[in-house]
Order: C-alpha cells, then sequence, then structure tokens
C-alpha cells in the first residue's frame, strides 16, 4: 500500500464504523484495550490479563466512555443492549471464538468485526494469536494453530517477510446484522494446539496518551454525543 492507501484503510476501519450509527445509539466497544473506538459508549476488556496480547507499551484505556472489566465470552449486559458493537482483532486470541461471537450477537443487533486474514499468519505468525483465519463460503472460518506449525511458519516466513506490506487487504472486515456467520475447526489434541506466549512489555499508565487515544479524543470532540450515565447503566444485568 501506499500511503494513502494506507490512510483511507486505516479511515475505513477505526473511523467510518463510527459514521454508519446514529449519534443517539449506543455502541459496544468489545475487547477495547489500548485503541478504542471512538465511537464506543461502553467499553470492555478482562483487565486481569495485562498486556500480554499486546506488542505495544500502552495498557488498556479506561477513561474514555464507560470501562466495564469483563470476560469478552461471558458478558454482563442484557439480551440486545446494543444497538452497535465493534470488535477489532480480538477473536484470534480468543479460546472459544464461537462462544464469543454468540456473546456478541447476544448483547447487540449489528455491528462490526475484524480479524487478521489467515494469509497474514502464514508469512509471520503472531505469538498471541490462537487462530488462523479466513473468509470463505460467506462465512468465518477459524482454523485452530498447532505448535508445531507455529514454529515452521516463524522459520519459513523470514523469508517471505516484504510480502506483507503488498496485501491489499491484509484484515477480514465485516459488517453483520442479526448474526455472525462462521465455523470453528480444531482437531487437535490440547497438547499440539499452540498457546500464546505471554509478553514481556510492560504497559504505561491507563491514562498516557498516544497519536491513537489523542485522535480519538479530537474526533469524540467534534462528532459524539455524550450519553446519560442512566442509560448506559440500563445495558448491565443487576
Amino acid at each position: 500500500m501506499n500511503i494513502l492507501s494506507t490512510i483511507y484503510y486505516f479511515y475505513q476501519r477505526k473511523i467510518q464504523p463510527g459514521f454508519r450509527v446514529n449519534k443517539t445509539d449506543l455502541v459496544v466497544d468489545i475487547g477495547s484495550g489500548d485503541k478504542p473506538f471512538w465511537r464506543g459508549d461502553v467499553f470492555v476488556d478482562k483487565l486481569s490479563l495485562g498486556n500480554a496480547q499486546r506488542d505495544t507499551q500502552f495498557g488498556t484505556i479506561r477513561d474514555i466512555g464507560k470501562f466495564v472489566d469483563s470476560d469478552v465470552a461471558h458478558m454482563p449486559f442484557h439480551d440486545k443492549a446494543f444497538d452497535f458493537s465493534f470488535c477489532s482483532h480480538l477473536l484470534e486470541h480468543v479460546d472459544d471464538p464461537g462462544a464469543v461471537i454468540k456473546e456478541i450477537t447476544r448483547v447487540s443487533r449489528a455491528g462490526y468485526l475484524e480479524v487478521p486474514n489467515g494469509i497474514l499468519e502464514t508469512i509471520r505468525p503472531f505469538r498471541s494469536h490462537l487462530w488462523f483465519v479466513y473468509w470463505t463460503r460467506n462465512k468465518l472460518v477459524f482454523v485452530r494453530k498447532s505448535k508445531k506449525m507455529h514454529d515452521v511458519l516463524s522459520q519459513n516466513g523470514i523469508t517471505y517477510d516484504h510480502m506483507l506490506g503488498k496485501i491489499p487487504s491484509p484484515f477480514i472486515r465485516l459488517y453483520w446484522k442479526g448474526s455472525i456467520p462462521y465455523e470453528v475447526i480444531d482437531t487437535l489434541k490440547p497438547a499440539e494446539r499452540f498457546v500464546s506466549v505471554v509478553g514481556d512489555v510492560v504497559p504505561q499508565p491507563a491514562k498516557a496518551l498516544h497519536g491513537y487515544t489523542i485522535m480519538v479524543r479530537v474526533i469524540r470532540a467534534l462528532f459524539y454525543k455524550e450519553k446519560q450515565e442512566h442509560m448506559l447503566a440500563k445495558t448491565l444485568k443487576k
């Protein structure tokens, strides 16, 4: 990608989804981490995981909107509590993507979903990704990664690393409504499965600013409509 294509692709992934919902709609960012969705009203992440799944030094942002510390497979929200959900680069990390997808569609009516294309994993396998993910036959297909496959691809990918920048659509981007079509393929024995490698990056304080969060705060100041606390509180189960 050239610089203009890169900027536009970033806009499509991180900014444009927020303009596809009404200002009054309730939006949840599932797996918000250190890059919260600018249009989110409620942000969900599991703080006990720390920074292990990231390669950045920034910890989970908790001072934008309403933050909820929760396991994404068992979120404390009412059914269809949200008009729209944003879930980006989460499912490739979880043990059971099917369970998380069911939970996403339980708590929200529609949304935006993004995962890395499996082709990236074959060139440069990430130490925190448990799954190869593909879009085929109009559904997301998750294939569990084995320890041996991760090792082989790590060595083989060194030769082809330069190809990463030439992939026009490195991520699978899906707008969905009602349901998310998917299939999970896992024929491995427990001992054969790749287990994510815990990162050793020490996170900065949650309120530490970096370019992305500055951008989010600016866009929210310009386009975001603040929701009343009682509206957000109603999304939570008692």
